[in-house]
């Protein structure tokens, strides 16, 4: 199915390529089908391929091209697997300012639409009142233009 085309099965044949699940791992045989299923919209090859950047996995390491994977996946909707893991990897990006300026209000914008709530907390820890209505309102709006179908 993967040879034909399925993006499902494009994704699932590159994890089993990244993890090593027949034989050890081969991350450049992981790389060319994630990147195939995540050209057709699948958000858990965009994330994972934003994982293996953000790792160094078979590719050199680069948040900046990370970032730009975990957005992607970040933009479905629903939130199911990798949009889900997306948005909380984009939200650690902008926490800890790795291939995108520190920014405590993104941060927090994307833990918040994740649903992650040690991490939206580890956010809030950090942020004034005005900056949490910032996120609110942020992540308010940003549902309103990604409705759930």
């Amino acid at each position: 199915k993967a040879q034909s085309g399925d993006r499902g099965s494009q994704m699932w044949l590159g994890a089993a390529y990244e993890q090593g699940w027949i034989g050890k791992p081969d991350y450049k045989e992981a790389l060319n089908w994630f990147r195939k299923s995540a050209a057709q919209g699948d958000p858990d090859a965009q994330n994972a391929l934003g994982q293996m950047y953000q790792d160094g996995e078979g590719v050199e390491r680069n948040c900046v091209e990370a970032a730009n994977w975990y957005r992607l996946a970040a933009e479905h909707v629903p939130d199911y697997g990798g949009a889900g893991q997306g948005r909380n990897n984009l939200g650690l990006l902008y926490l800890n300012g790795d291939g995108v300026p520190k920014d405590l209000v993104q941060a927090y914008m994307w833990f918040k639409l994740a649903h992650v709530l040690p991490n939206l907390s580890q956010a809030k820890e950090q942020m004034t009142s005005a900056q949490i209505f910032d996120a609110e309102k942020l992540a308010s709006e940003w549902q309103r233009s990604h409705p759930t179908p």
